[in-house]
């Protein structure tokens, strides 16, 4: 197959858009598409400070590169989340000399008594991915805000987000519907800016962007990933999208300009700050500060019986 802007030999074809491109023009269209996404919502600009989550994941690290290269004040931030985060902290280093950008290294065990989310999960009896994903929201958001950055910026593509959507919908989870959207505003004084690039490009583009330009990345999932209802959903949106290139797009973005609107005006959320941390939250306190009282008790507990 023959690249379609230069008739070099393609790399990759692309079903959903019907073309084969070059590696040179594959990495244009992947950058533009990012491009695209933060013109279109309009995401940020040149003079914000962009802080990008970074995972060690390909998504996080083509996001992270890419933007470097459209020019954009960006760096990154790696929450250490516990003992097995270790080889992922390895591979954010080895991104940070690859791609030229600072990525922060954060430990956030240290508020726990060391521990990390899965002897957290545990101690509480709730499952590992809520309590990571409760830690990593409080502290993406609170380490942006702290240190100045005016955006967040998460690896989400498209594929993530039509999965996002479609498990939502089997289920009708109309308010987290209804916060679905490619940016997230400030609505609140520590509550900062959200946006997610990656929105017009698929994960079959960013494995091959990371791939072509010698990203480092991590392949192996997270350990506690294993029977996720999402890979379930996400199966068979893969099957729907080998049977109809593009339906993906056309299911997350006919949503967005058909529906959300109307979701969005039944669900609006007043956000209060936290009596104890001051960060915002629906309720008198926050999740977060909540876990992290419960395990200081339970430390607490442990030495006095000793």
């Amino acid at each position: 197959m023959k690249c379609k802007k230069c008739s070099d030999q393609a790399v990759i074809h692309l079903r959903a858009h019907n073309i084969g491109l070059c590696k040179e023009h594959f990495v244009e269209f992947f950058e533009k598409r990012v491009q695209r996404a933060i013109d279109k919502f309009k995401m940020f600009t040149r003079e914000d400070k962009v802080l990008v989550a970074v995972s060690s994941g390909k998504d996080s690290a083509a996001v992270l590169y890419a933007l470097k290269r459209l020019g954009y004040n960006v760096e990154g931030l790696f929450l250490k989340m516990g003992r097995h985060t270790n080889a992922a902290e390895r591979v954010v280093k080895q991104l940070e000399e690859s791609t030229g950008v600072k990525v922060n290294i954060y430990d956030t065990t240290k508020h726990f008594g060391e521990l990390g989310t899965g002897e957290i999960a545990q101690i509480v009896k709730r499952p590992v991915c809520s309590i990571c994903g409760i830690v990593r929201r409080h502290w993406m958001n609170r380490y942006a805000v702290e240190n100045g950055f005016t955006v967040l910026v998460t690896g989400h593509n498209m594929d993530d987000e039509a999965t996002f959507l479609f498990g939502n919908m089997m289920n009708w989870q109309t308010e987290y519907m209804s916060r679905q959207w490619p940016v997230l505003e400030k609505t609140h004084e520590k509550f900062v800016r959200k946006a997610k690039p990656l929105i017009y490009v698929s994960e079959k583009e960013t494995y091959a962007y990371v791939f072509l330009n010698n990203i480092p990345f991590m392949e192996q999932k997270c350990p506690f990933s294993k029977g996720a209802t999402s890979s379930m959903y996400k199966k068979y949106l893969n099957l729907l999208e080998s049977e109809q290139a593009g339906i993906k797009h056309r299911f997350l973005f006919g949503y967005f300009e058909n529906f959300r609107n109307v979701l969005k005006q039944t669900h609006d959320v007043v956000l209060n700050g936290c009596s104890k941390c001051g960060y915002p939250t629906t309720e008198e306190k926050c999740v977060y500060c909540k876990l992290e009282e419960r395990i200081s008790e339970h430390l607490t507990q442990l030495s006095q019986s000793k």
